[in-house]
């Protein structure tokens, strides 16, 4: 026996390289499913067995390594091994997943506010993903209520938890959404728009009766009124320095809401207005312009029949982008976003608003019983879906009521209604 185990081996000495591997590979074909285990024994016996490169890392290098993968990567990494699952569990690759899943949302702020969530990074993500699918899908898990206002809801604005109304009940409510706390109610006359200054505490709102005011958010302190229109206010933007209106007559009031100072008065034909920095964008049925606040001038002017729709988008888009990016290249964004508008057509008479940052669209369906919120996927927008409501009484009770504004948020839509309900649909499943 051991005889014939040296030829064999010395006739295996002679062979040339290419030849030892035709030779091994025939012999691990003619070995039973035993014999190839025995094989594997003495390679790793040997130290020749399997090589875990990553296994072998420092862990601190392991998990920037897996931090580079996407989500659907790490889950098939799980599946190796039970190191890789180890390293996936690390919070260091979920804390960056959250932020990333953030950053896309909400935008750079947030994310640099961003605390520590209590029940770990991992499951915060879980729970960010589940409220994606339901979002997509229009599926809300809960609809709440806030209730105040005595009359019609007339605007609101949404910024983070934060959520300010105006109504023709001659209030104002700034509202905490995640404890549906009521914060102040402020008071005036008919409001008819509304903008907030979240990082200034700040509250703007007009009225249909020509006059604008300036409150203290957090003390509900009114510190300025502000005169200048001959005609009802229809819309009012708010920035770090100024406060714009624009009344039904076409004309536009910049002021110093600091001071009070009028800065300038434009006779722009705007039916709606949005300031970025030092510049003021306003639309009418024709065109888009953009104002220097200081000198007045008109810095451009471009066609824009895409109607109140076409605005709308534009201006989600450059808010989106506005924290993060230069607006000072307008006109061009504005013709980027065209190929989109094209597709939405249909909803142009609708009441409706636009998440930009996740793709998203939202209007109302008017039908005889109720109105239908509709959701439409900006990449897909030829198929919109209607939004389900959960079983129970507060969808009996939502159904009743006729939409007059609307917000979309990461988690939410809020509805304002004519009864001066507003309800909010949040997507984000109860813990």
């Amino acid at each position: 026996m051991q005889n014939e185990v040296e030829n064999v081996l010395s006739s295996f000495k002679s062979l040339d390289r290419e030849k030892r591997k035709v030779f091994l590979l025939s012999l691990v074909e003619e070995c039973d499913p035993h014999e190839i285990f025995t094989l594997q024994q003495i390679l790793e016996s040997k130290g020749f067995g399997k090589f875990d490169i990553i296994g072998a890392l420092p862990p601190e290098l392991a998990v920037k390594i897996f931090a580079f993968l996407n989500v659907k990567d790490l889950c098939t990494c799980r599946e190796v091994c039970k190191t890789w699952v180890n390293i996936t569990n690390e919070s260091t690759i979920w804390r960056l997943k959250c932020l990333e899943f953030l950053y896309v949302n909400q935008g750079i702020t947030v994310v640099q506010n961003l605390d520590i969530p209590k029940e770990g990074w991992k499951k915060m993500y879980q729970k960010q993903y589940r409220r994606e699918i339901n979002w997509n899908n229009g599926k809300v898990q809960t609809i709440k209520f806030l209730k105040g206002h005595e009359e019609r809801v007339t605007d609101a604005k949404l910024k983070e938890n934060i959520l300010v109304t105006g109504s023709a009940d001659r209030t104002v409510r700034i509202w905490n959404i995640k404890t549906r706390e009521c914060i102040h109610t402020l008071c005036g006359n008919s409001f008819s728009c509304v903008d907030f200054l979240i990082e200034d505490k700040i509250v703007a709102a007009s009225t249909f009766f020509r006059s604008s005011f300036i409150w203290n958010m957090e003390t509900g302190e009114l510190l300025r009124e502000l005169r200048g229109h001959v005609s009802a206010v229809r819309c009012i933007s708010l920035s770090r320095s100024y406060v714009a209106s624009c009344a039904f007559d076409g004309s536009l009031i910049v002021w110093n809401w600091k001071t009070g100072e009028k800065i300038t008065t434009i006779l722009a034909e705007a039916t709606a207005i949005q300031i970025f920095d030092n510049t003021i964008l306003s639309h009418n049925s024709s065109n888009i312009k953009s104002f220097d606040i200081l000198s007045g001038n008109c810095i451009f002017s471009t066609s824009f029949n895409e109607g109140q729709l076409g605005w709308n988008y534009v201006q989600n888009y450059l808010l989106s982008k506005g924290a993060e990016e230069s607006t000072d290249e307008f006109p061009g964004r504005i013709i980027l976003s065209l190929n989109i508008l094209d597709t939405l057509r249909n909803y142009s008479n609708s009441l409706h608003n636009f998440d930009t940052r996740r793709g998203r669209m939202v209007c109302v369906n008017n039908q005889e019983s109720s109105d239908i919120l509709q959701l439409i996927l900006l990449d897909d927008a030829s198929r919109p879906k209607n939004i389900v409501y959960p079983e129970g009484s507060s969808r009996d009770i939502l159904k009743k009521e006729i939409f007059r504004t609307m917000n979309i948020g990461h988690r939410h839509i809020i509805i304002g209604c004519l009864s001066g309900t507003i309800a909010i649909l949040d997507f984000e499943e109860e813990s």
